[in-house]
């Protein structure tokens, strides 16, 4: 935690004054975006337009900055129809300040005061390609205040399990999944967060956005204020909700809110409402690189992600278009330069849920992630690792194998493994019935059978949760990648009721060597 002698230090010396905290408080606390090697951007809304003051201690000494607020007009609660849970507040004004000149791969300990609240944090800029790193992966949080007051949703039984017949419903609510999966991630102290879409139920929602701060850096938890995360843009960010739903319009004013909130390093697109859409991270011996795969052309068609949008700013994926030609540019790269490479999108390429019915079944969501499979012969040719997805809201591995085509002309042997790791903090589904991923080498409902002892649940089960993976070298000093698939799960008293979380992993733990 920073060092309050300093700010009381720096009160002293007349950087801070009693004017300055005056009792303006946070609409969102500060939090982390853009890791690099030599800089990290900190970010913040508040209530009003007073500027708020950043203090970084360094190996040199205190460093301050004051940021200069910008009015958050995209911020604004729909324009299509009445939110409920009104009267709503007035738009936030938010506040970014980008700290460069940071040594490599070094913690620093911050505080921000906006008004009479100072919050505190730490961060660390990305570190050299031969140091460890750890990240989680998620998706599907899908937040809105709802969450609370409603029931749990429903949890498909597994059809080895002895559950008892009347337990239909989840053993908590949204909101506690969410949390409780928040409160482990942290406890693990990860480097990174990917959030592979789906981040709110509805992205033209403001309710929803101010629900999923809440969690990740407000009265729930501050995880974000310690650790960046990387998000992806799902289909519920082109949702705007009752009167605008997928519409152009309504696609546009959602996802809006997602790119007022986060930064991202620059895709160089020609089209500037394409920025922040797409985009790669470089972070010790990973890339990450993140699409949008919001939307595919030609619309209605078998390429197309989302059958229900048109005419949004949504870049296309597919071959020609300026993010595929973008993508195998980064791969190219990544394959020369990263020790792993690893893609995030939101819908899966491969599962067996409901958005993996093809096209032209009368089963056909409308939203399939089929499509995403036209990227696969660049996966293979460069050599990606793995590929994280959800949208299927279920914990799913999937596996193909192919060819990579090596820096030198040379080829090898390459598998890629696909994961849906929609289990954040929303639906608990079961597969499709009648459908089969002949891909799948892992799914959470069928093989993690519960085993119960009258309505006690002993193991087993779909829970919340979410991916770890550890990058690190073995004990021959081969870098490795293990990937563990994280349960949150509920301990029950005899009675059923819910005593306490315990983290446990999955029995699909996958190591993949490096090549080098």
């Amino acid at each position: 935690m920073f060092k309050q002698h300093v700010f009381l230090a720096a009160m002293a010396l007349g950087l801070l004054t009693q004017g300055d905290l005056r009792a303006d408080s946070f609409r969102v606390r500060p939090y982390l975006q853009n890791p690099a090697k030599d800089a990290m951007t900190i970010r913040w809304l508040s209530e009003d337009e007073t500027p708020g003051e950043l203090m970084v201690e360094t190996p040199d000494g205190l460093k301050r900055f004051v940021s200069q607020p910008t009015k958050a007009d995209s911020l604004a609660y729909s324009p299509f129809a009445e939110e409920p849970g009104g009267p709503h507040p007035g738009l936030p004004w938010i506040h970014r300040i980008r700290v460069t000149g940071l040594k490599l791969g070094t913690r620093y300990s911050y505080q921000v005061t906006q008004g009479a609240d100072r919050r505190s944090g730490t961060f660390q800029t990305a570190p050299d390609r031969d140091h460890p790193v750890r990240f989680m992966v998620y998706s599907d949080p899908e937040t809105e205040p709802e969450s609370t007051s409603s029931p749990p949703v429903d949890w498909p039984v597994n059809s080895r399990s002895n559950r008892p017949t009347d337990i239909l419903k989840y053993v908590t609510d949204q909101t506690t999944g969410y949390r409780q999966n928040i409160q482990i991630m942290a406890a693990r102290n990860p480097d990174l967060i990917l959030v592979t879409g789906d981040l709110v139920e509805t992205g033209g929602e403001q309710r929803d956005w101010d629900e999923f701060w809440r969690h990740n850096a407000g009265d729930y938890g501050a995880i974000a204020s310690n650790v960046p995360l990387i998000p992806a843009i799902g289909n519920h960010e082109n949702f705007a909700g009752p009167g605008g739903g997928y519409s152009a319009e309504g696609a546009n004013f959602a996802t809006d809110k997602f790119l007022t909130y986060f930064e991202a390093p620059s895709n160089q697109a020609t089209n500037s409402k394409h920025t922040g859409r797409y985009y790669r991270i470089d972070y010790g011996p990973i890339s990450i690189i993140t699409l949008d795969s919001s939307d595919g052309l030609p619309h209605k068609s078998a390429a197309d992600t989302n059958h229900n949008l048109e005419g949004s700013n949504a870049p296309d994926f597919n071959p020609g278009s300026e993010q595929y030609r973008w993508l195998e540019q980064q791969l190219a790269e990544t394959q020369k330069t990263s020790r792993f490479t690893f893609v995030q999108f939101h819908h899966t390429m491969y599962g067996s849920g409901p958005h993996s019915i093809p096209f032209g079944n009368e089963k056909f969501s409308g939203q399939a992630g089929i499509p995403m499979r036209v990227l696969e012969p660049l996966f293979f040719r460069y050599g990606v690792d793995v590929v994280f997805s959800g949208h299927d809201e279920m914990l799913e591995r999937s596996q193909t194998n192919g060819v990579e085509t090596l820096t030198d002309g040379t080829s090898r042997p390459h598998t890629i493994h696909f994961y849906d790791v929609g289990i954040g903090g929303d639906g608990l589904r079961g597969p499709s019935v009648g459908f089969d991923n002949p891909h799948r080498k892992f799914l959470a409902h069928e093989d993690a059978p519960e085993s119960w002892n009258g309505r006690q649940l002993i193991s087993g089960g779909k829970h919340y949760g979410h991916l770890e993976v550890n990058v690190a070298p073995d004990s021959n000093g081969r870098w490795q990648v293990e990937l563990s698939p994280v349960q949150i799960f509920p301990l029950l008293n005899p009675e059923g009721n819910v005593t306490g979380w315990e983290r446990r992993v999955y029995d699909d733990v996958v190591r993949i060597t490096s090549n080098d």
